[in-house]
């Protein structure tokens, strides 16, 4: 392998080690709000139809809505279809026996995720079955994979890109132009194989059929008509044009392939994610267009000067002197670029909420973003106003000379690998939900006590929007200090009026006099009553019930 070839790879195993470090904390866009049946319920006789309520618009392609009971068979009539942009509906065939049944869903949302899950509801008068929820498949598995993808594809992408404009219009047209020519092949083949590892991601979390799902021409045709379909076919068509601008003699006609054809790279990125569905979209778009496209120009800068540095020597400084000063004109640009346009997305992502980048993930990577930069620039001012006019204006025989080119070397090395770094970041925020969802849901958040025998309990729901909530449970004294009243404890949830009867679960203490549950047990809205048990003795057992509004 060439050390072109090694360096790139080694940047890429950079990236897929920041990408494992995030992995964990990503999850889908159009997240789950409610259930008809909800989840747990237990109905007297069969329902007509069965529904899911979403976040956010989301389409049923290769995927939909099925209902299965305990044999695995489906009960529902196949005409899976979504209402109203966000409800999900398919129909029942006959009426159903006494029993468990299981609902799956596999829908695309709005900013191109593909998200799943599943809930239960019983027919008859006997409890839900909880074994008969599914067990984990392979979708977290795809989802690593299809992360891992992206991030390849975006940082072979910009590389590529960049690297074609740092040739055609920084370089100094020397001989070892062709030595960066390799980073501009190899990185639009890998970024190919991210696009490959991205549609064969989709195609498998669409379907739940795994590797296999891209085989299917119907799957394929669903995954690629969305805007993926559009942004791989632009980001092809950009790759295409900056690895032909590196065979063209023709100076005008190479600038404006590597011009050109990395614009239309950098522009797919926004075609398809977050941007198209932040608002103001037009807005949120050009913004992104512009990071984007800033990010490349920095990127690819970085990595070409490097090379440059890395292949002549202190002694070549004045012919050298003019790819320097040109990179740091073109670093002050591409700086305030990056600074207008991630303020920009920041406050469409956040809906201007200072407090939503310190409460919520996607606001904590903003933030990792933006301290990781501000070194880069520090960097990069360090070097501009003070290594760079040593360089470029060198005194005769200068012994010190050699020195400074060494640290110019290696500040550029940490740029390039900060610059990594924010790249993986920038993969796991593409699939982690902007803060200004997390924002509104927040604010629903209900806090209720009660006194009891024993001092206090606490009852916290968040968001207390119809879905997936995570109930905590707080037993104290009366001087507010946590007391430990039981290993575990049962919660019965209930809400007559919407015909749910009793949802009950046990539930283990997290710590002790705290248990906690996450699960859509509240996934319609109105109010419920939230009751716990707890047994404070052999033959003693303390109950306390609440009205816990929950919101559409």
């Amino acid at each position: 392998m060439s050390r072109t070839a090694r360096q790139l790879a080694a940047v890429v195993a950079v990236l897929i080690g920041v990408l494992a470090l995030g992995t964990g904390i990503a999850s889908a866009h159009a997240t789950f709000q409610s259930s008809t049946p909800s989840d747990g319920a237990s109905l007297p006789s069969a329902p007509k139809e069965v529904s899911v309520t979403f976040s956010e618009n989301v389409s049923a392609v290769s995927g939909g809505l099925s209902v299965l009971n305990r044999d695995g068979k489906g009960v529902d009539d196949g005409t899976s279809h979504v209402n109203n942009g966000r409800t999900l509906v398919t129909g029942i065939t006959d009426s159903l026996p006494d029993g468990t049944y299981v609902a799956t869903y596999r829908v695309l949302s709005a900013d191109g995720h593909p998200v799943s899950g599943s809930f239960l509801f019983g027919v008859g008068s006997g409890a839900v079955d909880a074994n008969a929820r599914p067990t984990s498949s392979g979708d977290r598995l795809w989802e690593i994979i299809g992360d891992i993808a992206r991030a390849i594809m975006y940082l072979s992408a910009l590389v590529a890109a960049g690297v074609a404009f740092f040739l055609a219009f920084i370089h100094d047209q020397a001989d070892d132009r062709w030595r960066l020519v390799p980073f501009i092949r190899i990185g639009s083949f890998l970024a190919v194989v991210g696009a490959v590892g991205i549609v064969m991601s989709q195609a498998a979390l669409l379907t739940g059929n795994g590797a296999g799902a891209i085989t299917d021409t119907k799957v394929l045709r669903d995954v690629l008509t969305e805007n993926l379909g559009w942004s791989l076919a632009m980001l092809m068509i950009g790759l295409a044009a900056v690895h032909l601008s590196t065979d063209i003699t023709k100076k005008v006609v190479a600038q404006s392939l590597a011009l050109y054809g990395g614009l239309v790279v950098t522009v797919s990125f926004a075609v398809w994610g977050h941007a198209s569905e932040l608002t103001p979209t037009a807005l949120s778009l050009v913004a992104d267009a512009v990071h984007v496209t800033a990010a490349a120009l920095w990127l690819g800068g970085i990595v070409g000067l490097l090379m440059v540095l890395r292949i002549r020597s202190a002694s070549t400084v004045r012919s050298t002197a003019l790819i320097i000063g040109r990179f740091s004109r073109m670093a002050f640009w591409t700086v305030l670029a990056l600074a207008i346009a991630g303020l920009t997305l920041t406050l469409t992502g956040s809906n201007a909420s200072l407090q939503s980048l310190f409460t919520t993930t996607w606001g904590q990577l903003v933030l990792a973003k933006i301290g990781l930069t501000l070194i880069i620039v520090i960097i990069a001012a360090w070097n501009q106003r003070t290594l760079v006019p040593s360089l470029t204006a060198p005194v005769e025989d200068d012994p010190a000379l050699p020195v400074r080119w060494a640290t110019l070397l290696r500040t550029v090395r940490a740029e390039a690998l900060l610059l990594v770094v924010i790249v993986g970041l920038t993969a796991v925020l593409a699939n982690t939900p902007p803060a200004r969802y997390a924002a509104t849901a927040k604010s629903e958040r209900v806090a209720i006590s009660q006194r009891v025998d024993t001092g206090q309990v606490e009852l916290t729901v968040d968001p207390a929007v119809a879905g997936s909530n995570r109930v905590e449970v707080r037993y104290t004294d009366r001087t507010g200090q946590t007391i430990n009243v039981a290993n575990s404890m049962s919660i019965e949830f209930s809400q007559p009026t919407a015909g749910v009867a009793p949802i009950t679960r046990q539930v283990l203490a997290s710590e002790p006099g705290v248990f906690v549950i996450d699960g859509n047990e509240l996934s319609v809205a109105g109010t419920w009553t939230v009751t716990v048990a707890v047994r404070t003795g052999d033959f003693s057992e303390q109950r306390t019930s609440f009205e816990v509004p929950v919101r559409r």
